[in-house]
């Protein structure tokens, strides 16, 4: 955080830098390999959800751990995944025999009650996942909390709202619990068991105590060597506390001096890859060249005014990493962490609305 904004904000709350709006819900989290000085791959699962090969397509990562945010009932984004992968194989232009449209299979009924617009384009259009996957984690999310009502229906809360969501919640009333297989051939049964066992493969495993986990996320392909190093540097500093005022010189330490605030740990990740940028946020919104903000690249410094900042001058910054993610040192009480980029770039509030994204290095 900017130092005059980020003083006179703990003055007023007693705490630091807002959060974002998933920061308010359940976050997401990236674990994270180590690195040496010449290893530019970047990290592994995020959020419980592994990408990559053999997992969710990156493009879609996004989408799925947001959607399991916005859900209060404790929404897996691996269940997601799984339903995705069964639904339509990840397949946005895929049709069923029966109407079923789009990658998340909504008949045309089901849709105009749950559909979405969830780019915020003016359409909610079933054939765009950006509408239709938060439009399935919304229909889910109310699955599962009805599901959560009925505790003496057989099947795990999960379960019965998958089973409601291939037949519908009348087929789980009547059965009271997952339809058998002897109803429509086993087709409901089947799905539920298929998710469920897909879904251990679509999570990521716990993170281990040095967070080294398989590699399986990497920086695009032609992404300058700068840019890797800094992005590599600053996933290194995940889960340090955040310390307003902190010269982020020892995140994992002891000594909340050298822990990170936001503005500190973007600047010391780019000091690891040589280049030198101002401390605070009011001065690191000259830096580099500003850019579409619909288009970000990993390594570009996105700000967001803050609840006394401005265009000009912005309380909060964090690094764009890729994939729809972006790492940040949020506020006092919380850790380094990663979250989405939509989370900055469509929140209802100013102050956590993107208001510039600068690149320091242009590729």
């Amino acid at each position: 955080m900017g130092g005059k904004a980020a003083r006179r904000l703990l003055m007023a709350l007693g705490v630091g830098f807002v959060m974002t709006p998933v920061a308010l819900g359940l976050g997401v989290v990236l674990l994270i390999a180590t690195f040496s000085d010449d290893d530019t791959s970047v990290g592994n699962p995020i959020g419980g959800l592994r990408i990559g090969g053999g997992g969710v397509p990156s493009a879609y990562a996004p989408l799925i751990l947001q959607a399991a945010a916005d859900c209060s009932e404790g929404l897996s984004p691996a269940v997601l995944a799984a339903q995705l992968k069964q639904e339509s194989g990840f397949n946005p232009s895929a049709r069923s025999g029966v109407g079923a449209q789009g990658i998340a299979q909504f008949m045309p009924g089901t849709w105009a009650t749950w559909g979405v617009d969830g780019n915020h384009d003016g359409k909610k259009d079933v054939w765009d996942p950006a509408d239709a996957i938060p439009a399935q984690g919304r229909f889910m999310c109310s699955l599962l909390k009805k599901a959560k009502a009925h505790p003496d229906y057989n099947g795990a809360p999960i379960e019965l709202a998958l089973a409601a969501y291939n037949a519908g919640w009348g087929r789980v009333d009547q059965y009271k619990g997952v339809p058998p297989p002897s109803f429509a051939g086993g087709q409901t049964y089947h799905y539920v068991q298929n998710i469920m066992k897909m879904s251990a493969a679509f999570a990521a495993p716990a993170s281990s105590e040095d967070g080294t986990l398989p590699a399986g996320y990497e920086l695009p392909v032609g992404t300058p060597k700068q840019v890797r190093i800094a992005v590599a540097w600053a996933l290194k500093q995940r889960g340090g506390w955040y310390h307003l005022g902190g010269d982020c010189t020892d995140a994992l330490g002891k000594d909340p001096a050298h822990w990170c605030d936001c503005s500190s740990l973007v600047q010391q990740a780019y000091r690891a890859a040589g280049i030198g940028i101002p401390r605070t946020t009011y001065e690191q919104i000259n830096v580099g060249t500003q850019v579409d903000i619909d288009h970000p690249k990993p390594g570009d410094l996105v700000f967001t005014p803050g609840s006394d900042g401005s265009d000009a001058s912005p309380g909060h910054v964090g690094m764009y990493i890729g994939d729809g993610l972006l790492i940040e040192a949020p506020r006092t009480g919380l850790k380094t962490r990663i979250v989405t980029y939509s989370s900055w770039r469509n929140s209802t509030s100013y102050m956590t609305r993107i208001t510039q994204v600068r690149r320091v290095v242009d590729w």
